[in-house]
């Protein structure tokens, strides 16, 4: 059941959601997000990770040369998993899905992304000094670079677990330790060339690891687990003082003091080097995700709800504090009691200057869901998405600037005729207009509260919208007012696409596609033996299209929608999008980061490399480089290099109203109306000017 939840609703019904996309997309091998999911989900910890082993063994990408380029979020947008910095305060490094390695040589005000020999899912890194690094990852993965990122070598393990976490200590950080799945513990005493497994006596999911010389280190991991030894790993002790829930982290605050942090608002101390451990009260059941501690007494946490929590007196008490927007964040690394930094979702990066009370962004743009997108030229788009979200670029997708919509509502599809005029529906019965290409906008009346999914005017005056409950509405009025239209199903209709005023189609769940002649007075149901839920359409011409859905649900037709052939594409995953740019050639985008293209009219689909496993929901294509993909978490990525062997063909032969570009409204420049000064986001941070030298 779904329940008009927009984001449930763009990624299918919550079988599918817990099928398919907890079982791949954002949560890939990482401690992180098994931190994050697993309670909610209400699964075994040890179940979720055999799901995400299952799933490294089916799905392997590979992203070398992929020819994509993040646009927003910026410097990507891929999940972070962890971050660490040098002694100088300057040197980082973060690290997360999707391959994801980023460097900074300026405390993080500037962000350069590195690449590994290998694509996997990496959830820990160390940074020795300006030019020494490791990082860990799924499939046993450790690297590591002497050059400040620019060459990464392997370091060969025998063991293929998933590893989600390392420390190095001792002198010249030649002792360490990473650990991962199934209780693995490995150790290197020579800076992480070599490493020697070690025996926990476990077989429980280790998720963080921490040091305080080469004798003494503290592990945690699920079912209420810590591992402590002070031989250096010969021999190690587990304890249980928060019982049997997911323990997240742990930190040394001296030789034999310790603290450790879980779920269910477990915080537990100890002062005998982990003899014995006490409970401290916090009066809060939050999930804490991660622990950093500055020194022997300034302390600090995060945990799911999105709070940071301080320590000033080595963890006896603990101040709650809010971040705007209640970011996730599942790493934090502080290089002193004022400096610190903390990674999360979407590509989230911050730092605090002032020992965590306020936090700054050093990650640029917004992190709402885009759920659709439209480009007038290879310069001039918009986009719109969760929370009333609306953008426009001038130039390219470099720049996404914020236009101020006056609602709250998701918006959910776009409809423009020309460059000029334009229109959007969202949820609630939500209904925007534009008659200056997006720079400003107005609402329209559409008299229903139904969530609205799809759009499509056919001219000035005359448009279509459908959404829950089999709603179909039809305006004669520039949109300013809507008339509801009996479509003759309750199921939730997707989309809409009309060849003029009286001919069109619309695609919904369970299979459903509709056909009017009459301009929407009656609707015909076509006969498609699928189940699943289709999500887009998109046409050619009037007679060649294609509408894609659930479990990779791919028709075609041939007639105009009269009948429709099931294509195979061998991924089952959810497909949100699709443009038909040719008549044997389109472009699906969906699930785990899916591009599919054909040339062949489907007889075939190559899945082309991404450099993200985002849930992808809108595309453009213009031809050449001039593609553009968009999703979750602020996600729009363009292309760099022009997909091989494919060209945009001449424009087809249809009636003007089906393509832009037939107006006399040219693509221009646009400022929006009204500038949004505060967006209610983290304030982006500004790197303070070094002083000058006497």
């Amino acid at each position: 059941m779904r329940h008009g939840d927009a984001e449930t609703r763009r990624r299918g019904d919550l079988k599918q959601i817990k099928k398919v996309n907890w079982r791949w997309r954002e949560s890939k091998f990482s401690a992180s997000y098994l931190l994050s999911a697993s309670r909610h989900l209400r699964v075994s910890a040890s179940f979720f990770l055999l799901v995400l082993c299952f799933c490294s063994s089916i799905f392997p990408q590979q992203k070398v040369s992929t020819g994509w380029l993040w646009q927003n979020p910026r410097p990507q947008g891929n999940p972070l998993y962890a971050v660490h910095f040098a002694k100088d305060k300057e040197t980082g490094f973060a690290v997360g899905s999707d391959n994801t390695i980023l460097r900074t040589e300026n405390g993080g005000f500037r962000w350069q992304k590195q690449f590994s020999p290998s694509d996997v899912t990496l959830s820990g890194v160390f940074v020795k000094d300006k030019k020494s690094a490791i990082v860990v990852g799924a499939r046993g993965t450790i690297f590591l670079t002497d050059n400040g990122g620019k060459d990464w070598r392997r370091s060969v393990v025998e063991a293929k677990d998933h590893l989600y976490s390392l420390v190095m200590t001792g002198e010249n950080f030649q002792t360490g330790w990473t650990v991962g799945t199934y209780g693995r513990i490995l150790k290197t005493t020579d800076g992480g060339e070599t490493w020697k497994t070690q025996t926990g006596e476990t077989s429980e999911q280790l998720l963080k690891v921490a040091a305080f010389d080469p004798q003494k280190s503290v592990i945690v991991g699920t079912n209420g687990t810590i591992l402590l030894t002070d031989n250096g790993g010969e021999t190690w002790k587990l304890s249980k003082p928060c019982g049997n829930v997911l323990m997240a982290s742990a930190a040394f605050l001296s030789a034999k003091k310790l603290v450790a942090v879980g779920y269910g608002g477990c915080v537990a101390q100890s002062i005998d080097g982990g003899e014995t451990w006490a409970k401290v009260k916090i009066f809060s059941r939050a999930d804490f995700l991660s622990l950093s501690f500055a020194d022997e007494k300034n302390g600090f946490m995060t945990d799911a709800n999105g709070m940071i929590w301080l320590t000033a007196d080595g963890g006896l008490t603990w101040l709650p504090f809010n971040i705007r927007t209640n970011p996730k964040l599942v790493s934090l690394c502080f290089a002193d009691q004022f400096t610190g930094w903390a990674v999360g979702d979407n590509g989230l990066i911050i730092r605090s200057d002032d020992g965590g009370y306020s936090w700054e962004r050093l990650s640029e743009g917004g992190r709402e869901d885009v759920n659709d997108l439209t480009f007038f030229d290879k310069d001039i788009g918009l986009a719109v998405g969760s929370n009333g979200k609306t953008w426009i670029t001038n130039d390219g997708g470099r720049d996404w600037i914020p236009v101020y919509s006056g609602v709250e509502e998701n918006l959910n599809a776009i409809s423009f005729l020309d460059a000029g005029h334009g229109f959007v529906v969202g949820d609630r019965g939500t209904f925007l207009r534009t008659n200056d290409g997006g720079a400003s906008w107005g609402k329209g009346v559409s008299n229903v509260t139904e969530d609205l999914l799809g759009v499509d005017f056919v001219n000035k005056k005359t448009g279509f919208a459908v959404g829950a409950n089999g709603m179909i509405l039809r305006s004669d009025s520039s949109g300013a007012y809507w008339e509801q239209f009996e479509s003759g199903t309750r199921v939730w209709l997707e989309d809409v696409k009309f060849f003029d005023e009286k001919r069109g189609v619309v695609v919904g769940d369970r299979g459903t596609i509709l056909l009017t002649s009459d301009g929407g007075l009656t609707w015909k149901k076509i006969k498609t033996n699928l189940e699943e839920n289709l999500y887009a359409v998109s046409f050619y011409d009037e007679k060649i299209g294609y509408a894609v859905g659930a479990n990779g649900a791919i028709l075609r037709t041939e007639d105009g929608g009269e009948t429709w052939a099931d294509q195979e594409s061998d991924l089952k995953i959810n497909l949100y999008a699709v443009t038909a740019y040719r008549r044997n050639e389109a472009i699906i985008v969906g699930e785990q980061g899916a591009v599919l293209r054909t040339e062949d009219g489907g007889e075939n689909w190559e899945k082309q490399p991404n450099i993200t496993s985002k849930s992808l929901q809108a595309v453009v294509y213009r031809g050449g480089t001039e593609l553009w993909i968009a999703g979750r978490g602020g996600s729009i990525l363009k292309r760099s290099q022009a997909f091989s062997t494919v060209r945009i063909a001449p424009g087809p032969k249809l009636p003007p109203i089906l393509r832009l570009g037939n107006s006399k409204i040219k693509p221009k420049i646009r400022t929006p109306l009204l500038t949004i000064t505060d967006d209610g986001d983290i304030p982006l941070a500004t790197q303070p000017k070094k002083e000058k030298e006497n």
